[in-house]
């Protein structure tokens, strides 16, 4: 970066990346200077001076006095009748250079300002869909009009509300239907970076939310087993982790941790699922069973069968959990304990 007061006066925002230095301090002198509707050329207030490096299109436009080569870089010149009289003409700016001005300019965009939600959606959808007619691309979202306008005035975006020999292809293509949006090779390579750069705090906030919910569900775990150990003393530390791993999910929704009776009811249930498979096992519970399905019993019965005996068992288990504390009804063992 050239901390030339000139290209200071000149503004970096106007300035094209592969705009020579010497050129672009000869710009900043001029007591006017018009920008062509294109992006490509620089105008003094007369219009007969001109800086680009678009010369002899092949419609004609900006005939030099003598060639230039498409590769020589960037010149000034006087209009003399029909003709463009060459002046001077300077080699590019270094391409490295160029990005490093680039990567300054994003890099100034993103900490001068603050950007929303609203402006990175129409920023991206630039990027995507550019060149695009204003009105179509107004007529999506009705909120996207005070972000075009932020998008403008950054030199982000372009307008084109006419005809310009130099105007890309596609963009003079579109302006039979109105006023055209479009992103020159400058302001989409610094569109780009902004735009990575959001996506990457937008993966970075992601994780760290990610992390701190994480963080926060296991201390709330830790939090609910120490509260199931309170009300059942006797609990293994195993069992207390269960219930508290299936209490967890609703405490989160509920933002607090369930009470004295909710530890209950969850504790009974995992017990009595655990007891419906150890009783179905036990010999005496299977010839039960044998002895029933002889008589024809059905499924129903053989089933409320061994849930009564697993409720008897977990009835037991946690009596003999909470020790001497006062028993809590719960919805599944009644009065048992």
């Amino acid at each position: 970066m050239t901390a030339d007061l000139g290209l200071i006066r000149l503004g970096e925002w106007d300035r094209p990346s592969g705009m020579p230095e010497g050129l672009a301090g000869l710009v900043a002198g001029w007591p006017v200077i018009n920008r062509s509707p294109a992006a490509e050329a620089f105008l003094d207030a007369s219009g007969l001076i001109r800086l680009s490096d678009v010369w002899n299109l092949p419609n004609g436009a900006f005939p030099t006095d003598r060639p230039i080569d498409i590769h020589a870089g960037w010149a000034v010149a006087r209009l003399v009748d029909t003709v463009w009289k060459l002046i001077e003409i300077t080699p590019a700016h270094p391409r490295d250079a160029g990005r490093a001005l680039l990567r300054d300019r994003a890099e100034r965009l993103l900490q001068g300002r603050r950007w929303t939600g609203g402006d990175l959606e129409a920023l991206d959808s630039l990027l995507k869909a550019a060149p695009v007619s204003q009105a179509g691309f107004l007529a999506v979202d009705a909120g996207r009009e005070r972000a075009l306008k932020s998008l403008i005035k950054l030199r982000l975006v372009s307008v084109a509300d006419s005809f310009h020999p130099a105007l890309p292809a596609p963009v003079a293509d579109l302006l039979a239907a109105g006023p055209v949006l479009w992103l020159d090779a400058d302001a989409q390579e610094v569109a780009e970076q902004v735009m990575a750069h959001s996506r990457r705090r937008m993966e970075v906030s992601a994780k760290r939310v990610a992390r701190d919910d994480k963080q926060r569900g296991a201390d709330l775990k830790d939090s609910i087993a120490e509260a199931v150990r309170a009300v059942f003393p006797g609990m293994p530390d195993d069992v207390s982790l269960s219930v508290a791993a299936r209490l967890t999910p609703a405490a989160i929704k509920l933002g607090r941790r369930p009470g004295t009776q909710a530890i209950v009811d969850c504790t009974a249930e995992i017990r009595l699922d655990r007891w419906r498979q150890v009783i179905i096992g036990e010999p005496r519970v299977a010839a039960r069973l044998a002895a029933m399905q002889a008589k024809g019993d059905n499924n129903r019965a053989r089933k409320r069968y061994r849930d009564q005996r697993a409720l008897e068992r977990v009835a037991e288990e946690i009596a003999h959990w909470r020790r001497d504390l006062e028993p809590v009804t719960s919805r599944w063992l009644g009065d048992a304990v």
